[in-house]
């Protein structure tokens, strides 16, 4: 029988590199903003708020998992 932590530990990665994309996405919009570019910078945010959501979604799912069980103690 494998490890059961074997189970979320990909998932985890996944969640980061998410975040950190978002959030690079985030200070470019921040920067078109500061350099007035105000629809740039708020066409830069609307694909920041689909990712934040996709990756709220992989983060429930994990702890969902931990609780009941399935993925083991992380």
């Amino acid at each position: 029988m494998s490890n059961p932590q074997t189970n979320l530990t990909p998932m985890i990665p996944t969640l980061a590199d998410g975040l950190t994309t978002a959030s690079e996405s985030a200070w470019e919009a921040f920067e078109a903003a500061k350099l007035g570019r105000h629809n740039e910078s708020i066409g830069g945010l609307l694909p920041v708020m689909e990712q934040l959501e996709t990756h709220a979604a992989l983060c429930k799912t994990i702890l969902a998992l931990h609780r009941i069980g399935k993925g083991g103690a992380v």
